[in-house]
């Protein structure tokens, strides 16, 4: 495994990194100084074929956004349960949920050489604190969070349509009121809970066992 500053990468080539990756990109367009402070806790991860990034039981405070090559989720020694794909976001459930990794995630043997774009979740701090990150950051995080997990959960749906957790998903909070105000803060923090606490029970089950948020372009 190789950890690599970013600090000796050019804008352009960070920018390049980043391209597929939606709340990067909106960060990008609106949000330069944000989106500096994210780098400042960023770093890329090379991974050779078959090295672990994360292992279930461990507790971290890291997010991953996979950028190149692919990884596989394993429960134990097993076979793969699933497979993560460039533009994906693994290592969200155990922050929302506050509980260990559920599952170890490592680069698939065989495969060419993965690239991982790694930022720790810390400066985010307390919710509703925006000393480090401001309430438009936040924002557009937990957009991304809520509409990826939302997601993950609707393709379980569809799998399994009459699982008893399916109907959880009409339960979800929803919110009417102001956009761009700490009030929708809240709700969307409330929602990724909510939704992130029904994926996790569903994924405990062995339905369909990851610790995966697909945050990908092509789920917007």
């Amino acid at each position: 495994m190789k950890i690599k500053d970013l600090s000796a990468y050019q804008h352009d080539e960070i920018s390049a990194l980043l391209g597929n990756i939606p709340f990067f990109k909106e960060l990008q367009t609106q949000g330069q100084e944000q989106l500096a402070v994210l780098m400042r806790h960023s770093c890329l991860v090379e991974l050779e074929p078959g090295e672990t990034i994360m292992r279930r039981g461990d507790r971290g405070s890291w997010l991953y956004f996979l950028i190149k090559g692919q990884l596989s989720v394993y429960l134990d020694e097993a076979e793969p349960l699933n497979t993560i794909t460039p533009g994906e976001l693994f290592g969200d459930l155990a922050l929302l949920c506050n509980h260990e990794r559920k599952a170890t995630v490592a680069a698939q043997p065989g495969s060419k050489q993965c690239l991982l774009f790694a930022t720790d979740f810390k400066p985010f701090g307390d919710l509703t604190n925006y000393g480090v990150i401001d309430l438009h950051t936040k924002l557009a995080f937990y957009r991304t969070m809520v509409h990826s997990i939302r997601w993950r959960l609707e393709v379980n749906r569809m799998e399994h349509p009459k699982h008893p957790l399916a109907a959880e998903l009409r339960q979800v909070p929803t919110y009417s009121g102001e956009k761009g105000v700490e009030a929708e803060l809240q709700s969307l923090f409330s929602q990724a809970q909510f939704l992130a606490s029904v994926l996790d029970s569903w994924n405990s089950e062995g339905v369909a066992l990851e610790d995966v948020m697909v945050a990908s372009a092509a789920n917007r």
